[in-house]
Formats: C-alpha cells, structure tokens, sequence
C-alpha cells in the first residue's frame, strides 16, 4: 500500500473546528510551545548557554536542553530555576 501526503495542519485544523475539548488541549500546548521559543529566544539574545543556565540553577545542562526541547514538557519548578538562571521572571496578565 503507498503512502499517501498529508497535511497536517490541515488535519489540525479540522479537528480544531470540530472538537471543542482538542481545541482546549491544543491551545494549552501552543501556548506552552510559544513560551519555551521566547526563553530560548532571549536566553539566545541575552548570549547565555545552557551550561551558564545550569551552573548558576544547579540543574543539569541536560535539564536545561530538556526544558527547552518542545514537545517534552519541563515541570514549573525547573521552568522557573530555568528563566531566574537568566535573571527572567514570569509576570501573569489577564487574556484581551
């Protein structure tokens, strides 16, 4: 049987549209995906490795390149030892 092309988000898309509850999931992992991609970003701005990350937290580099491989949640404790590595803090507003 050959293997046919899809489109994947345009499978997403359609579940999105017809599934109230993976719409909610969905959302939850973008947002988490869009900020792990912005600590990297300034970690990346800031010129900081993972290895100064880690030194200055006490985690492991491999806990720092863990916590910033999307699709491998990192728990809230080494998330926030991740961004004060960075001197970062998280500030909470409400959505528009």
């Amino acid at each position: 049987m050959p293997f046919s092309k899809i489109n994947i988000n345009t499978i997403i898309d359609e579940k999105v549209q017809k599934e109230p509850e993976f719409a909610k999931a969905y959302s939850i992992i973008e947002e988490e995906y869009k900020l792990i991609e912005e600590a990297i970003k300034l970690r990346n701005e800031l010129g900081v490795t993972q290895t100064q990350i880690a030194c200055e937290t006490g985690l492991t580099q491999q806990m720092v390149s863990r916590t910033e491989k999307l699709g491998n949640s990192p728990t809230l404790r080494n998330f926030l030892q991740y961004i004060n590595g960075m001197g970062l803090e998280i500030k909470l507003e409400k959505k528009h």
